[in-house]
């Protein structure tokens, strides 16, 4: 798809590039709450598009996916940074990537649900808070965030 700072992103279609898609999810938004893998997928991974960031020697370095949920509304769901690259940019250079397909989709808006500790990071890519939204796992506050897309 592209490539930018060594960094290659492309939407995952071998298994292999699956695999690492997927374990990536798993190790940073699972694992640390000892969650089991099958966690990791939900039920409306097949309507989403995904994307895959590979560094320069093809390791999962983020990952992330935009869920259609309307006609003019998609979602940002399951982002993901190697916890070592967290901080660098690419969480950011993914999130434009994801906005511009939904852009060229003609959606209007995405939402997320963010967790507590990743609202800052949204806010600094044009999210807005519009309130509190679950508890996952029990103890992992998220909050709705929206941001409408210019054309």
């Amino acid at each position: 798809m592209s490539e930018n700072s060594g960094y290659t992103l492309l939407h995952p279609t071998s298994p292999e590039e699956w695999e690492s898609y997927y374990q990536l999810r798993y190790d940073v938004l699972r694992k640390p709450w000892n969650q089991p893998f099958s966690s990791t997928k939900d039920d409306t991974e097949d309507e989403s598009i995904h994307l895959l960031m590979l560094d320069t020697e093809g390791k999962a370095a983020a990952a992330g996916r935009l869920q259609l949920n309307s006609q003019e509304q998609g979602q940002l769901r399951s982002m993901a940074v190697r916890a070592v690259l967290q901080g660098t940019g690419l969480g950011t250079q993914l999130i434009r990537e994801l906005e511009a397909i939904a852009i060229k989709k003609g959606l209007q808006e995405i939402v997320l649900d963010a967790r507590e500790n990743a609202v800052s990071f949204y806010q600094s890519n044009g999210y807005t808070v519009t309130g509190p939204s679950y508890l996952l796992f029990g103890r992992i506050p998220h909050f709705r965030m929206r941001k409408k897309l210019l054309k």
